[in-house]
């Protein structure tokens, strides 16, 4: 096709035609490079992440290897999983009387071993004052107990306003052998 040869309207659509076109392919071009910018930028931040967790993670790797030296030696082994019931048991009821709690509908529930550990869960029921439950849950939390507070439900007790019923799942996790 010779250029030269067409009629000056020819030549003219011709020209909006190849303008069209490249208008078409440079809105095309400037959105494929605009979507793949944004996917690498949103990706260095990802991989900058990652990198500054690790520094972290790597800075802080003696206090991790302390740390898992100590749940090795700290963590108690798992003799008999009803002894290990019947103390948790005993322990929670002590805690509770010290407190001024009702200690009752105590109950045994199967145990979990998972990786890594074995979970021995108690269920029970409290009752007593706001106070002495805020205490109870605070006199439970030190490192070397091992006590995990799986499920708690609070309320008001419906025959004294001034008391609250709290049912309780409190596991203690036992080293596996």
């Amino acid at each position: 096709m010779n250029f030269q040869k067409l009629s000056p309207s020819e030549r003219r659509l011709v020209a909006i035609f190849g303008f069209l076109i490249a208008v078409l392919l440079n809105f095309v071009l400037v959105k494929f490079f605009l979507k793949n910018r944004s996917e690498i930028a949103e990706l260095m931040a990802q991989k900058s992440a990652q990198v500054v967790a690790m520094k972290a993670l790597s800075e802080k790797a003696s206090f991790w290897k302390e740390r898992s030296e100590w749940m090795r030696t700290a963590q108690p082994r798992i003799e008999s999983e009803a002894s290990a019931g019947n103390l948790l048991l005993n322990f929670l009821k002590e805690n509770s009387a010290k407190n001024g709690l009702t200690f009752s509908k105590q109950q045994l529930v199967a145990a979990r071993s998972d990786s890594g550990f074995t979970s021995i869960p108690v269920k029970f029921e409290l009752k007593g004052s706001w106070k002495g439950l805020c205490q109870f849950l605070i006199d439970l939390q030190a490192p070397d107990r091992f006590l995990v507070v799986q499920d708690a439900t609070l309320r008001v007790d419906s025959a004294d306003a001034t008391m609250m019923l709290g049912d309780f799942t409190i596991a203690k996790w036992f080293a596996t052998r």
